[in-house]
């Protein structure tokens, strides 16, 4: 069975990861290596989030009002940085999207013996 951090992990978190690095390169202006020493990625990275051939469950993500605008004040937070590392913007977001339900979305259609799970939104702990 596949646990709902491993989802975060492989489906969320490289989803994520694409929507901060379209908005600092494309609204913040940022160049892609700006962006990546911002993120504490490399600058190839970036551009793979951009094109999508990284982090391909950004829709599920952007269409959520909620989501999106906590993903946009992600970027614009992580600006204000010393250090990538030094902030909880990660897990702030993995919260959100949980309590949202996008990640008991994404575990359903993985693991589709999860139809009244709710261990996603109820489990607060990282």
């Amino acid at each position: 069975m596949k646990p709902f951090c491993e989802i975060m992990v492989n489906d969320i978190f490289p989803a994520i990861r694409a929507v901060i690095a379209k908005e600092l390169t494309e609204t913040l202006n940022y160049t892609q290596s700006d962006a990546a020493r911002l993120m504490g990625v490399t600058q190839p990275a970036i551009s793979q989030y951009k094109k999508e051939f990284r982090g391909t469950k950004i829709k599920v993500l952007t269409e959520n009002e909620n989501i999106n605008i906590a993903l946009k004040d992600a970027a614009r937070n992580l600006t204000t940085l010393k250090s990538p590392f030094d902030s909880h913007i990660m897990c702030d977001l993995c919260k959100n999207i949980r309590q949202e339900g996008l990640l008991c979305k994404l575990h359903r259609e993985a693991v589709p013996a999860l139809a009244k799970c709710d261990t996603c939104i109820t489990n607060n702990e990282c």
